[in-house]
């Protein structure tokens, strides 16, 4: 099963629609109010931003957020704290929480391919406002779908952001570069706890690319404990990558 529900061959013809619906009115994503380019309009734009500044708290290493309770005086989470750093950078374009939660859910669930576009550019919109500066050659890659997922879904959504956003970015994209060396499809991720997460995300990768770019950018839609990009990171840095970053649609946050 292909991590695209499109073929390279049918790629550019829907980058050539995207240029086109970029000129047109439409409804908003997610208020369905007047905007241009079947993105977010301006309203629910400057809230997306409001709502990311406005925690009470938030880490600057993993970026998860603290929602009430008394904010922390320390710049890090006991977590990271405790822990190596293995990405250089994370980005995260938003907290998973209504209403930008539900474009993931229509994203994957709904398959609504029209989306990807969209959430690929508030991604890339989080690295700006974070103030990277990535060399040239930065490659892009996704964290891979498990087979399960890829049968019911019919495409990899990681992989979908990420063609979009190394395209955004005017990065190299590169295709299938991580692989998953387990195939334990029995125990969905989301049903895991976070220690059984870390012990399966520790072996989970394998690196397929003959290519070893020295700066990778690696793609995932959500984020929770980190275990799996952390896992992907260390396969890639074992494998001769010198540094990698990571960005992701949404950061599960903490509620106190």
């Amino acid at each position: 099963m292909a991590d695209f529900l499109f073929s390279s061959e049918r790629w550019s013809p829907l980058l050539w629609l995207d240029g086109l619906r970029a000129q047109i009115p439409t409804a908003c994503v997610l208020c369905n109010g007047r905007t241009q380019g079947g993105g977010l309009c301006t309203g629910c734009i400057a809230d997306w931003h409001y709502r990311y500044k406005q925690v009470r708290w938030r880490c600057q290493r993993c970026k998860v957020a603290q929602l009430g309770g008394v904010a922390r005086a320390a710049s890090q989470c006991q977590s990271c704290l405790d822990s190596p750093a293995v990405l250089q950078q994370l980005a995260v374009a938003f907290d998973y929480m209504m209403p930008l939660d539900s474009l993931i859910w229509r994203f994957k669930a709904r398959h609504q391919l029209r989306l990807a576009p969209v959430l690929a550019r508030m991604m890339q919109q989080a690295i700006l406002r974070d103030g990277w500066s990535l060399p040239p050659d930065t490659q892009v890659a996704y964290i891979p779908s498990r087979p399960s997922a890829l049968q019911k879904r019919g495409f990899n959504p990681a992989a979908e952001l990420a063609r979009y956003l190394a395209r955004l970015l005017g990065y190299g994209f590169m295709y299938g570069a991580l692989g998953l060396q387990q195939q334990d499809d029995g125990n969905a991720q989301k049903h895991r706890t976070q220690q059984q997460r870390r012990h399966y995300a520790q072996h989970a990768f394998v690196w397929q690319s003959a290519r070893t770019p020295s700066t990778l950018l690696l793609v995932d839609d959500v984020f929770t404990t980190g275990s799996t990009l952390q896992a992907a990171a260390q396969c890639a840095l074992a494998h001769g990558v010198s540094q990698v970053y990571g960005v992701v649609l949404a950061r599960v946050p903490w509620i106190m």
